[in-house]
């Protein structure tokens, strides 16, 4: 794969050297001197274990390409480039630290030994580089997505290149059937506007939608909520809905995940690896406010649940098809019949 850093230097080093290149303008923690081959397998791993899952490869290589080719980019593209070359330069620096820190060789894995007056920095410095390296990471994948969702989302017609994102599984499978944009889930959980953390609940949330809702709504009034354009009353009920869904779809999904409290709110972290967390919280106390978040949004949800049973039976008439619908108790309409065959032969049908 064609990786989105090249050698930019008029008369680079050699062999050639990190200084010699354009990651330095994206990652300035990184020695000048490091040899560039050194780093260019960590990029390319990162690459594809922390980026190309939410954007696609069809934007990733359509992007490199002119990059590496030094085509003419229009202002939307050089910007979706700046912010991928960001969170790509954080990532490789988290993927690649441990590696650095020592080899394997023909005894097994060793520690590399300082040459000159380098001397290697101390464990909690060395945790602290690596953690900061990955909140920058995701802060800026974070950045990207949101840019681009913002590229989807707008009024006027997208171009061929923002196109290309949203055509990806990464954009059309990650969502559900009552949210279907970062800012949906945002107004109901504080994830801090993050979509990698809307994309690793959204599963879940469906899981709620399908399991949850679709038998208290019934088909018919759970897909006409999924219509563009909504009633007054339709945007009512599609409120105590999402009520539901996001609190309940985070219940479902916080033991499956990392999870870091931070300010109001939280996001889904990429790794963890038992990492301390700053704001000089023990683990045990980190750990105690997720449950207690965890706690927190199955009160609200099963809350949320009866108010939405509640509003239903009151407003019943603004809400034909779920009134007609075997989801409503008093509805006449049967949810099934039984049809036995006229002439005694052949068996019994349940429709």
């Amino acid at each position: 794969m064609d990786l989105i850093f090249k050698i930019t230097a008029g008369s680079p080093n050699n062999p050639a050297q990190v200084g010699d290149t354009n990651f330095q303008q994206h990652y300035t923690g990184v020695n000048m001197n490091m040899a560039w081959d050194d780093l260019t397998p960590g990029i390319r791993q990162a690459t594809q274990k922390f980026v190309i899952p939410y954007i696609g490869e069809a934007l990733y290589n359509d992007l490199a390409d002119m990059f590496q080719n030094d085509e003419a980019l229009s202002a939307e593209q050089a910007q979706v480039l700046e912010y991928l070359q960001d969170c790509v330069a954080y990532y490789t620096i988290y993927h690649v630290l441990p590696e650095r820190n020592s080899v394997l060789a023909s005894m097994g894995v060793v520690t590399q030994n300082p040459q000159g007056g380098s001397q290697p920095v101390g464990q909690w410095s060395w945790k602290a580089k690596r953690w900061s390296a990955l909140e920058n990471g995701d802060s800026f994948l974070d950045t990207l997505l949101n840019y681009l969702e913002g590229l989807v989302s707008r009024e006027t017609p997208i171009t061929y290149f923002v196109q290309k994102w949203k055509d990806t599984d990464a954009y059309k499978v990650e969502t559900s059937a009552f949210f279907r944009h970062t800012s949906d889930l945002n107004e109901y959980l504080n994830i801090q506007r993050s979509r990698r953390s809307f994309v690793s609940l959204v599963k879940y949330m469906r899981d709620v939608e399908e399991d949850v809702l679709l038998p208290l709504l019934c088909t018919e009034q759970f897909e006409a909520l999924q219509a563009a354009n909504l009633s007054a009353d339709g945007m009512a009920l599609l409120k105590k809905v999402r009520k539901v869904v996001a609190n309940l779809g985070l219940v479902e999904a916080l033991p499956h995940h990392r999870i870091v409290i931070d300010g109001d709110g939280f996001r889904v972290v990429s790794q963890t690896d038992q990492f301390d967390d700053r704001r000089n919280q023990t683990n045990n106390v980190h750990e105690s406010a997720i449950i207690a978040l965890g706690e927190r949004a199955e009160k609200r949800g099963r809350q949320y649940l009866t108010e939405l049973a509640a509003f239903l039976n009151a407003n019943a008439d603004l809400y034909p098809l779920w009134a007609d619908s075997p989801c409503n108790a008093k509805s006449t309409t049967k949810g099934h019949s039984i049809v036995v065959s006229p002439d005694k032969i052949g068996g019994i049908g349940l429709f």
